[in-house]
Protein backbone atom coordinates (compact mmCIF):
# COMPACT_ATOMS: atom_id res chain seq x y z
CA UNK A 1 0.00 0.00 0.00
CA UNK A 2 1.19 3.81 -1.18
CA UNK A 3 0.90 6.09 1.89
CA UNK A 4 3.06 9.13 0.86
CA UNK A 5 1.26 12.32 1.25
CA UNK A 6 0.32 13.57 -1.96
CA UNK A 7 2.07 16.99 -0.95
CA UNK A 8 5.16 15.60 -1.58
CA UNK A 9 4.56 14.86 -5.31
CA UNK A 10 3.40 18.31 -5.83
CA UNK A 11 6.30 19.51 -4.47
CA UNK A 12 8.06 17.21 -7.11
CA UNK A 13 6.10 19.11 -9.99
CA UNK A 14 6.63 22.13 -9.37
CA UNK A 15 10.59 21.50 -8.57
CA UNK A 16 11.00 19.86 -12.48
CA UNK A 17 8.98 23.02 -13.64
CA UNK A 18 11.44 25.09 -11.96
CA UNK A 19 14.44 23.10 -13.19
CA UNK A 20 13.88 22.72 -16.77
CA UNK A 21 16.80 24.01 -18.45
CA UNK A 22 18.23 21.90 -20.95
CA UNK A 23 17.01 21.95 -24.23
CA UNK A 24 14.45 19.36 -25.46
CA UNK A 25 15.45 19.64 -29.03
CA UNK A 26 17.82 20.56 -31.47
CA UNK A 27 15.06 21.76 -34.49
CA UNK A 28 15.60 24.89 -36.72
CA UNK A 29 11.70 25.04 -37.15
CA UNK A 30 12.04 25.69 -32.88
CA UNK A 31 13.03 29.49 -34.51
CA UNK A 32 9.33 30.19 -35.05
CA UNK A 33 6.20 31.03 -32.80
CA UNK A 34 7.02 29.66 -29.56
CA UNK A 35 9.05 26.45 -30.72
CA UNK A 36 8.34 23.12 -32.14
CA UNK A 37 5.60 20.70 -29.76
CA UNK A 38 7.70 18.45 -27.51
CA UNK A 39 7.76 15.17 -28.70
CA UNK A 40 7.40 14.05 -25.09
CA UNK A 41 4.07 12.45 -23.72
CA UNK A 42 3.00 11.17 -20.58
CA UNK A 43 2.45 7.60 -20.04
CA UNK A 44 1.29 5.13 -23.13
CA UNK A 45 0.55 8.29 -25.24
CA UNK A 46 4.08 7.92 -26.76
CA UNK A 47 4.04 4.72 -28.25
CA UNK A 48 0.90 5.01 -30.30
CA UNK A 49 1.77 8.19 -31.94
CA UNK A 50 1.05 10.37 -29.39
CA UNK A 51 -2.51 9.85 -29.55
CA UNK A 52 -5.78 8.14 -27.93
CA UNK A 53 -7.73 10.59 -26.63
CA UNK A 54 -10.60 8.01 -26.22
CA UNK A 55 -8.60 5.63 -24.13
CA UNK A 56 -9.52 5.52 -20.58
CA UNK A 57 -7.02 6.25 -17.83
CA UNK A 58 -7.96 3.36 -15.45
CA UNK A 59 -4.25 1.82 -15.35
CA UNK A 60 -2.38 5.28 -16.62
CA UNK A 61 -2.50 8.64 -16.73
CA UNK A 62 -4.02 9.98 -19.97
CA UNK A 63 -3.85 13.71 -19.92
CA UNK A 64 -5.01 14.85 -23.89
CA UNK A 65 -8.43 14.05 -22.34
CA UNK A 66 -9.54 15.14 -18.69
CA UNK A 67 -12.65 13.09 -19.08
CA UNK A 68 -10.32 9.80 -18.97
CA UNK A 69 -9.74 10.40 -15.05
CA UNK A 70 -13.47 9.27 -14.67
CA UNK A 71 -12.50 5.57 -15.52
CA UNK A 72 -9.73 5.67 -12.89
CA UNK A 73 -11.75 3.64 -10.16
CA UNK A 74 -11.82 3.74 -6.34
CA UNK A 75 -8.54 4.07 -4.28
CA UNK A 76 -6.07 4.39 -7.38
CA UNK A 77 -3.03 6.05 -7.37
CA UNK A 78 -0.75 6.52 -10.77
CA UNK A 79 2.33 8.09 -10.73
CA UNK A 80 4.86 8.74 -14.05
CA UNK A 81 8.18 10.27 -14.54
CA UNK A 82 9.41 10.77 -17.73
CA UNK A 83 12.76 11.21 -19.75
CA UNK A 84 13.53 12.00 -23.56
CA UNK A 85 16.30 11.69 -25.81
CA UNK A 86 16.64 12.89 -29.24
CA UNK A 87 18.83 12.92 -32.33
CA UNK A 88 18.16 14.89 -35.25
CA UNK A 89 20.04 15.06 -38.81
CA UNK A 90 19.17 18.17 -40.55
CA UNK A 91 20.14 18.91 -44.25
CA UNK A 92 19.32 21.64 -47.10
CA UNK A 93 20.88 21.49 -50.91
CA UNK A 94 24.59 22.06 -49.86
CA UNK A 95 25.09 20.84 -45.90
CA UNK A 96 23.61 18.36 -43.23
CA UNK A 97 24.47 18.28 -39.86
CA UNK A 98 23.64 16.10 -36.40
CA UNK A 99 22.35 17.58 -33.35
CA UNK A 100 21.65 16.00 -29.98
CA UNK A 101 19.43 16.89 -26.48
CA UNK A 102 18.03 15.02 -23.76
CA UNK A 103 16.15 16.12 -20.13
CA UNK A 104 13.38 14.52 -18.20
CA UNK A 105 10.49 15.21 -19.77
CA UNK A 106 7.89 14.98 -17.40
CA UNK A 107 6.09 14.06 -13.94
CA UNK A 108 2.56 13.18 -13.58
CA UNK A 109 0.08 12.28 -10.41
CA UNK A 110 -3.26 10.78 -10.22
CA UNK A 111 -5.66 9.72 -7.35
CA UNK A 112 -8.97 8.75 -7.08
CA UNK A 113 -11.25 11.23 -5.20
CA UNK A 114 -14.14 8.28 -5.26
CA UNK A 115 -15.37 5.54 -7.27
CA UNK A 116 -16.45 7.87 -10.14
CA UNK A 117 -14.03 10.50 -10.17
CA UNK A 118 -10.28 11.35 -9.50
CA UNK A 119 -7.89 14.14 -10.18
CA UNK A 120 -4.20 14.83 -12.10
CA UNK A 121 -1.68 16.80 -11.84
CA UNK A 122 1.32 17.30 -14.05
CA UNK A 123 4.16 19.16 -15.55
CA UNK A 124 5.84 18.35 -19.01
CA UNK A 125 7.13 20.61 -21.62
CA UNK A 126 4.49 22.77 -24.30
CA UNK A 127 7.07 23.83 -26.76
CA UNK A 128 10.94 23.19 -26.77
CA UNK A 129 13.21 26.02 -28.54
CA UNK A 130 16.66 24.99 -29.37
CA UNK A 131 18.41 26.11 -32.56
CA UNK A 132 21.70 27.17 -33.88
CA UNK A 133 22.76 29.48 -36.55
CA UNK A 134 25.99 30.08 -37.39
CA UNK A 135 28.38 32.18 -39.72
CA UNK A 136 25.33 34.55 -40.89
CA UNK A 137 26.25 36.65 -43.27
CA UNK A 138 24.69 40.20 -43.14
CA UNK A 139 26.19 43.90 -45.02
CA UNK A 140 26.28 47.13 -42.91
CA UNK A 141 24.47 49.82 -44.28
CA UNK A 142 25.55 52.39 -46.42
CA UNK A 143 28.62 50.46 -47.13
CA UNK A 144 30.13 47.13 -48.99
CA UNK A 145 31.23 45.82 -46.10
CA UNK A 146 29.85 42.76 -43.79
CA UNK A 147 29.60 40.98 -40.26
CA UNK A 148 29.07 37.88 -38.98
CA UNK A 149 26.73 36.87 -36.66
CA UNK A 150 25.67 33.54 -34.47
CA UNK A 151 22.61 33.05 -33.50
CA UNK A 152 21.40 30.97 -31.00
CA UNK A 153 17.88 29.86 -29.42
CA UNK A 154 16.70 27.54 -26.13
CA UNK A 155 14.16 27.56 -23.59
CA UNK A 156 10.45 26.86 -24.45
CA UNK A 157 7.15 26.60 -22.53
CA UNK A 158 5.76 23.85 -19.58
CA UNK A 159 2.72 23.04 -19.05
CA UNK A 160 1.35 23.01 -15.22
CA UNK A 161 -1.90 21.26 -15.72
CA UNK A 162 -4.32 20.23 -12.92
CA UNK A 163 -7.07 17.71 -14.91
CA UNK A 164 -10.47 16.47 -12.96
CA UNK A 165 -12.80 13.90 -14.64
CA UNK A 166 -15.84 12.27 -13.36
CA UNK A 167 -18.15 9.30 -14.15
CA UNK A 168 -21.26 10.78 -15.01
CA UNK A 169 -23.17 7.00 -15.59
CA UNK A 170 -21.47 3.58 -15.92
CA UNK A 171 -20.64 4.61 -19.96
CA UNK A 172 -20.24 8.15 -20.23
CA UNK A 173 -17.24 10.46 -18.74
CA UNK A 174 -16.70 14.33 -18.65
CA UNK A 175 -13.91 16.11 -17.49
CA UNK A 176 -12.05 19.29 -17.22
CA UNK A 177 -8.64 21.19 -17.06
CA UNK A 178 -6.42 24.48 -16.23
CA UNK A 179 -2.87 24.84 -17.56
CA UNK A 180 -0.66 27.47 -15.97
CA UNK A 181 1.89 27.57 -19.33
CA UNK A 182 4.40 29.58 -18.92
CA UNK A 183 8.58 29.57 -19.39
CA UNK A 184 11.25 31.71 -21.49
CA UNK A 185 12.74 31.67 -24.62
CA UNK A 186 16.08 33.10 -24.95
CA UNK A 187 18.34 34.44 -28.01
CA UNK A 188 21.69 35.08 -27.73
CA UNK A 189 23.21 36.93 -31.39
CA UNK A 190 27.27 37.20 -31.08
CA UNK A 191 28.84 39.33 -34.12
CA UNK A 192 32.12 39.85 -34.80
CA UNK A 193 32.77 42.81 -36.92
CA UNK A 194 36.67 42.68 -36.82
CA UNK A 195 36.68 41.82 -40.11
CA UNK A 196 35.28 45.61 -40.57
CA UNK A 197 37.31 47.53 -38.03
CA UNK A 198 40.84 47.89 -37.52
CA UNK A 199 40.34 46.94 -33.80
CA UNK A 200 38.75 43.66 -32.16
CA UNK A 201 35.46 44.37 -31.79
CA UNK A 202 32.42 42.16 -31.57
CA UNK A 203 28.86 42.99 -30.01
CA UNK A 204 26.29 40.51 -27.61
CA UNK A 205 22.80 40.88 -27.73
CA UNK A 206 20.79 38.87 -25.54
CA UNK A 207 16.85 38.46 -25.52
CA UNK A 208 15.07 37.01 -22.48
CA UNK A 209 11.30 37.33 -23.86
CA UNK A 210 9.26 35.51 -20.82
CA UNK A 211 5.65 34.10 -21.46
CA UNK A 212 2.66 32.86 -19.03
CA UNK A 213 -1.25 32.35 -19.55
CA UNK A 214 -4.39 30.12 -18.44
CA UNK A 215 -5.86 27.49 -20.79
CA UNK A 216 -8.62 25.42 -19.84
CA UNK A 217 -10.47 22.74 -21.90
CA UNK A 218 -13.05 20.29 -21.51
CA UNK A 219 -13.46 16.77 -22.82
CA UNK A 220 -15.76 13.83 -23.10
CA UNK A 221 -15.71 9.68 -23.33
CA UNK A 222 -18.86 7.99 -24.73
CA UNK A 223 -18.59 3.91 -24.08
CA UNK A 224 -20.99 2.87 -26.94
CA UNK A 225 -20.61 -0.50 -26.42
CA UNK A 226 -17.45 -2.69 -24.21
CA UNK A 227 -15.83 -2.81 -28.13
CA UNK A 228 -16.17 0.39 -29.05
CA UNK A 229 -15.49 4.08 -27.45
CA UNK A 230 -15.25 8.10 -28.82
CA UNK A 231 -13.95 11.25 -26.80
CA UNK A 232 -14.72 14.63 -27.81
CA UNK A 233 -13.25 17.74 -26.29
CA UNK A 234 -11.67 21.38 -26.97
CA UNK A 235 -9.22 23.13 -26.02
CA UNK A 236 -10.37 27.26 -25.71
CA UNK A 237 -8.05 29.81 -27.44
CA UNK A 238 -6.00 32.00 -24.85
CA UNK A 239 -3.64 34.67 -24.66
CA UNK A 240 -0.39 34.58 -23.17
CA UNK A 241 1.19 37.69 -22.15
CA UNK A 242 5.36 38.64 -22.62
CA UNK A 243 7.42 40.66 -21.48
CA UNK A 244 11.44 41.19 -22.62
CA UNK A 245 14.54 41.52 -21.19
CA UNK A 246 17.30 42.58 -23.07
CA UNK A 247 20.96 43.51 -22.89
CA UNK A 248 23.40 44.47 -25.80
CA UNK A 249 27.32 44.49 -24.51
CA UNK A 250 29.84 46.03 -26.64
CA UNK A 251 33.60 44.09 -26.71
CA UNK A 252 36.42 46.78 -28.06
CA UNK A 253 39.46 45.03 -27.44
CA UNK A 254 38.39 42.31 -25.13
CA UNK A 255 36.95 45.31 -23.07
CA UNK A 256 33.53 45.13 -22.04
CA UNK A 257 30.44 48.00 -21.99
CA UNK A 258 26.95 47.73 -21.69
CA UNK A 259 25.39 49.46 -24.58
CA UNK A 260 21.48 48.89 -23.51
CA UNK A 261 19.98 47.42 -20.83
CA UNK A 262 16.34 47.17 -20.78
CA UNK A 263 14.30 45.14 -17.94
CA UNK A 264 10.55 44.47 -17.86
CA UNK A 265 9.87 45.47 -21.83
CA UNK A 266 6.05 44.81 -22.50
CA UNK A 267 5.97 42.98 -26.19
CA UNK A 268 2.69 41.72 -28.20
CA UNK A 269 1.10 38.56 -26.68
CA UNK A 270 1.15 35.78 -28.02
CA UNK A 271 -2.35 33.93 -29.15
CA UNK A 272 -3.00 29.98 -29.30
CA UNK A 273 -5.72 28.71 -31.15
CA UNK A 274 -9.26 26.76 -30.32
CA UNK A 275 -8.00 22.92 -30.59
CA UNK A 276 -10.79 20.49 -31.47
CA UNK A 277 -9.84 17.03 -30.37
CA UNK A 278 -11.60 14.07 -31.60
CA UNK A 279 -10.86 9.76 -30.94
CA UNK A 280 -12.20 6.53 -31.51
CA UNK A 281 -11.25 3.33 -29.51
CA UNK A 282 -12.27 0.25 -31.28
CA UNK A 283 -11.25 -3.22 -29.34
CA UNK A 284 -11.97 -5.79 -32.01
CA UNK A 285 -10.71 -9.08 -29.87
CA UNK A 286 -9.71 -9.21 -25.96
CA UNK A 287 -6.36 -7.41 -25.52
CA UNK A 288 -6.52 -5.39 -28.45
CA UNK A 289 -6.84 -1.76 -28.76
CA UNK A 290 -7.01 0.16 -31.84
CA UNK A 291 -6.98 4.43 -31.56
CA UNK A 292 -7.97 6.99 -34.21
CA UNK A 293 -7.08 10.48 -33.31
CA UNK A 294 -8.32 13.87 -35.34
CA UNK A 295 -7.13 17.33 -34.09
CA UNK A 296 -7.65 20.64 -36.02
CA UNK A 297 -5.63 23.81 -34.26
CA UNK A 298 -7.46 27.28 -35.43
CA UNK A 299 -4.33 29.24 -36.68
CA UNK A 300 -6.09 31.25 -38.89
CA UNK A 301 -8.38 32.57 -36.17
CA UNK A 302 -5.62 34.16 -34.45
CA UNK A 303 -4.14 36.27 -37.66
CA UNK A 304 -0.88 36.11 -36.66
CA UNK A 305 2.35 35.69 -38.79
CA UNK A 306 5.95 35.19 -38.51
CA UNK A 307 8.59 37.22 -40.15
CA UNK A 308 9.48 34.25 -42.98
CA UNK A 309 5.61 32.99 -43.09
CA UNK A 310 2.27 32.74 -42.37
CA UNK A 311 0.07 30.71 -39.44
CA UNK A 312 -2.29 28.09 -41.16
CA UNK A 313 -4.81 25.58 -39.59
CA UNK A 314 -3.35 22.43 -38.51
CA UNK A 315 -4.26 18.96 -39.40
CA UNK A 316 -3.00 15.96 -37.10
CA UNK A 317 -3.99 12.79 -37.86
CA UNK A 318 -2.72 9.73 -35.60
CA UNK A 319 -3.69 5.74 -35.63
CA UNK A 320 -2.60 3.90 -32.50
CA UNK A 321 -2.01 -0.06 -31.59
CA UNK A 322 -1.70 -1.75 -28.34
CA UNK A 323 -2.02 -5.62 -27.41
CA UNK A 324 -1.62 -7.56 -24.25
CA UNK A 325 -2.09 -11.06 -24.69
CA UNK A 326 -3.38 -11.59 -20.94
CA UNK A 327 -2.93 -9.01 -18.38
CA UNK A 328 -3.77 -10.36 -15.41
CA UNK A 329 -1.49 -13.99 -16.37
CA UNK A 330 0.60 -15.33 -13.54
CA UNK A 331 3.18 -15.71 -17.44
CA UNK A 332 5.52 -12.58 -17.30
CA UNK A 333 5.55 -12.53 -20.94
CA UNK A 334 2.29 -12.49 -21.63
CA UNK A 335 1.51 -9.33 -19.69
CA UNK A 336 4.43 -7.17 -21.83
CA UNK A 337 1.94 -4.67 -23.64
CA UNK A 338 3.29 -4.50 -27.33
CA UNK A 339 2.15 -0.37 -29.11
CA UNK A 340 2.69 0.82 -32.31
CA UNK A 341 1.54 4.15 -33.89
CA UNK A 342 1.92 6.67 -36.94
CA UNK A 343 1.06 10.21 -37.07
CA UNK A 344 0.67 12.95 -39.68
CA UNK A 345 0.93 16.95 -39.16
CA UNK A 346 0.06 19.26 -41.40
CA UNK A 347 2.04 22.18 -39.94
CA UNK A 348 0.61 25.80 -39.03
CA UNK A 349 3.69 27.24 -40.76
CA UNK A 350 3.76 27.94 -44.30
CA UNK A 351 6.71 29.52 -45.94
CA UNK A 352 6.59 30.49 -49.44
CA UNK A 353 3.45 28.79 -49.87
CA UNK A 354 5.27 26.15 -48.52
CA UNK A 355 3.58 24.19 -45.54
CA UNK A 356 6.36 22.54 -42.74
CA UNK A 357 4.53 19.28 -42.52
CA UNK A 358 6.05 15.98 -40.12
CA UNK A 359 4.85 12.53 -40.24
CA UNK A 360 6.19 10.24 -37.31
CA UNK A 361 6.50 6.50 -36.83
CA UNK A 362 6.57 5.06 -33.32
CA UNK A 363 6.55 1.75 -31.39
CA UNK A 364 7.19 0.72 -27.87
CA UNK A 365 6.87 -1.93 -24.94
CA UNK A 366 5.06 -1.45 -21.81
CA UNK A 367 7.58 -3.91 -19.78
CA UNK A 368 5.75 -5.22 -16.13
CA UNK A 369 7.69 -3.83 -13.13
CA UNK A 370 7.43 -8.11 -11.51
CA UNK A 371 4.99 -10.47 -11.56
CA UNK A 372 2.47 -8.94 -9.45
CA UNK A 373 3.29 -5.97 -9.77
CA UNK A 374 0.85 -3.41 -11.69
CA UNK A 375 3.39 -0.78 -12.74
CA UNK A 376 4.93 -0.54 -16.14
CA UNK A 377 8.15 0.91 -17.58
CA UNK A 378 7.10 2.28 -20.87
CA UNK A 379 9.68 2.45 -23.71
CA UNK A 380 9.00 3.94 -27.00
CA UNK A 381 10.73 4.74 -29.76
CA UNK A 382 9.70 7.20 -32.81
CA UNK A 383 11.18 8.12 -35.92
CA UNK A 384 9.64 11.55 -37.29
CA UNK A 385 10.51 13.50 -40.55
CA UNK A 386 9.62 17.41 -40.96
CA UNK A 387 9.73 19.72 -43.43
CA UNK A 388 11.32 19.51 -46.54
CA UNK A 389 14.23 20.16 -49.02
CA UNK A 390 12.13 22.82 -50.81
CA UNK A 391 13.57 26.74 -51.31
CA UNK A 392 14.85 27.91 -47.94
CA UNK A 393 13.05 24.80 -45.88
CA UNK A 394 15.18 22.22 -44.17
CA UNK A 395 14.33 18.21 -43.49
CA UNK A 396 14.82 17.10 -40.05
CA UNK A 397 15.12 13.59 -39.58
CA UNK A 398 14.57 13.03 -36.19
CA UNK A 399 15.03 9.72 -33.86
CA UNK A 400 13.64 10.32 -30.36
CA UNK A 401 13.28 7.47 -27.01
CA UNK A 402 11.00 8.12 -24.79
CA UNK A 403 11.24 5.64 -21.40
CA UNK A 404 8.74 6.51 -18.86
CA UNK A 405 8.16 4.90 -14.97
CA UNK A 406 4.42 4.79 -14.76
CA UNK A 407 3.54 3.15 -10.84
CA UNK A 408 0.07 2.33 -9.48
CA UNK A 409 -0.91 0.94 -6.35
CA UNK A 410 -3.91 1.55 -4.74
CA UNK A 411 -4.26 4.00 -1.20
CA UNK A 412 -5.77 2.52 1.80
CA UNK A 413 -5.54 -1.04 1.77
CA UNK A 414 -4.84 -3.24 4.38
CA UNK A 415 -3.33 -5.97 3.60
CA UNK A 416 -4.60 -9.67 5.27
CA UNK A 417 -0.80 -10.79 5.73
CA UNK A 418 2.15 -9.02 6.55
Amino acid sequence: MMNKPIWLFALLLVGKALSQTNNLTGSPYSLFGLGVSSNSNIGINNAIGNGGYAVGGNSFINNLNPASYGKMGEQNFLFDFGFLAEISAIQNRSASENRIASSFSNIALASSLGPKSAFGLSVSPYSDVGYSLIGVESNIEGSFDSFTSNVFGSGGLNDLRLSYGRSIVDNFRAGIYASYLFGVIEEREITDASRTFINESTLNVLEENYYRGIRFGIGIQYDVSPKLTFGWGVDLTTYLSARRDRTVQKNLDFIPSTVENEVDEKIASFQLPTQLNTGVLFKPIEGMGLSLDYVLKLWNETEQRDNVGVFVDEQQYVIGLQYVADAKSYKYSRRIIYRAGFNYNTGYLKVNDNPVASYSITGGLGIPLGNRSLSHLNISYGFQRRGDITGILVEESIHTLNVNLSLRDFWFIKRKID
